[in-house]
């Protein structure tokens, strides 16, 4: 009797011991992950953070360490050019207007382009409808870089090389076909009963688009809409191919030639740049967060 208590003693004690390595085993591969991805962006982290304490600084130790508060490397906020180390560039809030109008225009066009283009393969019903859906992901199969000189021939001819508009439509086409792809999915949710009940109550096409469909994807017109200002907004290869106007620069060409361009120890006015060209970014993202959380691929 004895031994049948100790023998049920030891397999009590046995049961917790293997739930516990059963739990670890089981939570071993989200440890890992957790752990690769901290490993992998702490660095990142710390390169943003040395990037916005550099902007502050008045001076550095080493090169390297800030070592006083300053705002001056963000005079050129205030001041009519951006000047650094005696060379002169344009204004930089004629830069900021330039980029934004690029992200704004591209986001518009691209998330009106798409949200139609998604609709009609969500609920249309048409030969080829298949295939035009595969053919929208066709365009990211080959190198950017290799529509530049179709694009170039293309924009001269209607008159729009050199013009914030040719470089609005280049980006919106370029990102359509993503966008679409992403906001069909959107489409496909919204239950079908809810379109019907919509034309039982008299609505047109346009007004169940409007009060029907609109409020079910609007998760995913927020998605699309931000990939798109920020790829106008970050936009380097076609502004610094098809814009040679110094008066249509973008903030990013500007922070290229500060970059390649020689200069000496004013790395505290490029880092107070860098930080505003990426303060826009940051706020849409804070702002857009619960929306991308529901997004669906």
């Amino acid at each position: 009797m004895e031994m049948i208590k100790q023998m049920q003693a030891g397999r009590s004690q046995a049961y917790p011991r293997q739930r516990r390595l059963g739990r670890i085993k089981q939570s071993l591969p989200n440890i890992l992950s957790i752990a690769l991805m901290t490993v992998t962006s702490v660095p990142l982290v710390l390169l943003y953070v040395w990037i916005v304490l550099i902007s502050f600084s008045g001076e550095l130790i080493g090169g390297i360490f800030p070592k006083s508060f300053s705002l001056q490397n963000w005079s050129f906020l205030w001041s009519p050019n951006l000047v650094m180390d005696g060379a002169v560039y344009p204004n930089v809030w004629n830069m900021f207007g330039s980029t934004l109008t690029i992200a704004l225009g591209t986001s518009v066009v691209e998330v009106a382009g798409s949200l139609m283009a998604g609709y009609v393969l969500s609920r249309g019903n048409f030969p080829g409808s298949k295939f035009l859906l595969q053919s929208t992901l066709l365009t990211h199969a080959f190198p950017a870089i290799t529509g530049m000189i179709a694009a170039f021939y293309i924009l001269n001819a209607v008159g729009l090389v050199n013009t914030l508009t040719g470089i609005i439509l280049l980006k919106a086409f370029a990102g359509m076909g993503m966008s679409t792809w992403i906001i069909k999915g959107f489409f496909d949710e919204v239950p079908k009963h809810l379109e019907w009940a919509s034309s039982v109550d008299g609505s047109s096409r346009f007004q169940t688009f409007i009060q029907v469909y609109l409020p079910n994807v609007w998760p995913g017109v927020v998605a699309i809409s931000l990939f798109a200002f920020l790829s106008g907004w970050g936009e380097y290869v076609m502004v610094s191919v098809f814009l040679f106007d110094d008066r249509t620069n973008t903030l990013s060409m500007i922070l290229h030639s500060l970059f390649v361009e020689e200069f000496h120890g004013s790395y505290g006015i490029v880092m107070a740049l860098a930080v505003f060209y990426m303060l826009p970014c940051l706020i849409l993202y804070f702002f857009s967060q619960q929306a991308l959380m529901k997004m669906k691929m």
